[in-house]
């Protein structure tokens, strides 16, 4: 007996057709029915009883059809568990991401992933929000870290907010608005913004919020990098609204003041594709992502 002869005794017995297992198996009606022909002459018992409409199990059949589907799950889970062996000890990891990804500690996972899967080359890209989810739907990353909130993605996508940021202005020193504790999205639209590209998630965020209440931001001044964002609004050259965290960060001296009485905030969702047969790298990197996030300790504002 072989572990071919149980995975055709599971194809005709699902099918109730030689022809329709051959199909399954790739093999021609024939050779499906040598092969029963054989199990049965070393069992000494007739597997399937054959009529003109359909092929049947018979009371002994069914007996095997049991052992026959308990032996090749033991099969296939062994394959399935040499398969995450070997792709962890030498597998590729791709991920896309999307910055910046505030109190959430991108970096500190990426070592803590690399230190107990060292076999696992890790690829990470940079880009727009749009160019991720893309990059997703064509399997070309694994998963992706994107500033989406998880109840917009549809179907085709699974993800997990892991962090949910402020965003904060950022005046210079000396700014009118320096005198107001919280600052309004109508307030803002009557200043001269300092704005990200067009495809940019945070520019596209403030302005779907602002729209909303049939405002418009004034663009003032557009430029690519956050960091270079927070140093233009400490020159003078207009004021932006910032993720809390990079605000934060050391550098030219400027003033912060939250928006009210209406927040805005900067999610970090994790996001797979549901139809992706994921690689063991990549199911082990989302296990321990979403580990991650249940452990971090952080100031900023965490996921309901």
């Amino acid at each position: 007996m072989e572990l071919r002869h149980l995975r055709t005794i599971t194809a005709v017995a699902r099918h109730r057709s030689l022809t329709k297992a051959g199909e399954e198996l790739f093999l021609t009606q024939s050779a499906v029915s040598q092969q029963i022909r054989r199990l049965e002459e070393e069992l000494g018992v007739e597997v399937f009883r054959r009529t003109s409409r359909s092929v049947e199990l018979t009371a002994e059949g069914r007996v095997i059809l049991g052992y026959a589907h308990r032996v090749l799950a033991e099969v296939d889970g062994m394959q399935t568990e040499l398969e995450e062996i070997s792709g962890l000890l030498a597998g590729h990891l791709r991920i896309g991401g999307v910055y910046p990804t505030g109190p959430y500690d991108l970096f500190g996972l990426l070592a803590e992933f690399h230190a107990a899967h060292p076999g696992v080359a890790i690829h990470m890209v940079e880009a727009t929000q749009d160019d991720v989810l893309e990059a997703l739907r064509t399997d070309e990353l694994d998963c992706a870290f994107a500033a989406v909130d998880p109840d917009t993605l549809g179907d085709e996508f699974a993800a997990t907010l892991l962090w949910e940021e402020e965003i904060v202005v950022a005046l210079p020193a000396g700014h009118d608005l320096c005198r107001r504790e919280r600052i309004t999205l109508e307030e803002l639209a009557a200043e001269g913004l300092i704005a990200y590209r067009e495809n940019s998630a945070l520019r596209r965020r403030l302005e779907r919020t602002m729209a909303e209440l049939g405002l418009e931001p004034r663009n003032a001044f557009i430029c690519t990098e956050m960091g270079a964002v927070r140093a233009l609004a400490s020159k003078g050259l207009g004021v932006a609204v910032i993720p809390r965290s990079i605000a934060e960060e050391p550098g030219p001296p400027i003033e912060l003041r939250p928006i009210g009485p209406r927040r805005l905030t900067w999610p970090l969702a994790l996001v797979w594709r549901v139809a992706r047969r994921q690689a063991p790298a990549g199911k082990a990197f989302i296990a321990m992502a979403l580990d991650y996030a249940k452990r971090a300790e952080s100031p900023g504002l965490r996921a309901a």
